[in-house]
């Protein structure tokens, strides 16, 4: 089983090591709908799963069940259901090579 390394870069890090916050997949606590909503000001957020990606895109006129206006935002969604948002100046880097 390889372990996926996802990790969200704000533009003027993504050119220094990550040092930001690691968490896996299921320490990220989504919403009664499945959603994880990472903010502009959480800086560097790497996730640790082994569940692939099955959709990614821009969200359009959504809302969380926990109330977050997500308009605009990328999403991931995982395997397991997981849905993760973040701002588009964000950008998800994917290392499918490392083991954890």
């Amino acid at each position: 089983m390889t372990t996926r390394i996802f990790t969200l870069v704000t533009g003027c890090r993504a050119t220094r090591a990550n040092n930001g916050l690691t968490f896996s997949l299921q320490e990220l606590a989504p919403d009664d709908g499945g959603d994880v909503v990472i903010r502009a000001d959480a800086g560097d957020v790497t996730v640790l799963s082994d569940d692939p990606v099955i959709a990614r895109g821009i969200a359009c006129d959504h809302i969380t069940r926990a109330g977050h206006a997500v308009l605009g935002f990328v999403y991931c969604r995982f395997a397991d259901g997981v849905t993760v948002f973040y701002p588009r100046r964000h950008s998800l880097l994917i290392d499918e090579t490392k083991l954890v």
